[in-house]
């Protein structure tokens, strides 16, 4: 596949079409609530990766076998 050569001018113009309609986000999430989520989203994470980890070695075993 080649590429065009107007691909760098196509990319410029959709950001300048792209960055007038954006508008800053103004966001700020408590000390406590963010200590909150991370203490609920890391063991989920952990417990999904053992999971996948658990799976693929199951995997493994049985097109090895």
């Amino acid at each position: 596949m080649f590429l065009r050569r107007d691909f760098p001018l196509t990319g410029v113009m959709c950001l300048l079409c792209v960055v007038p309609i954006a508008s800053p986000a103004y966001g700020y999430v408590d000390p406590n609530a963010e200590g909150l989520i991370s203490q609920i989203l890391t063991p989920l994470l952990i417990a999904v990766a053992a999971g996948l980890t658990f799976l693929r070695r199951q995997v493994a075993a049985v097109f090895s076998s």
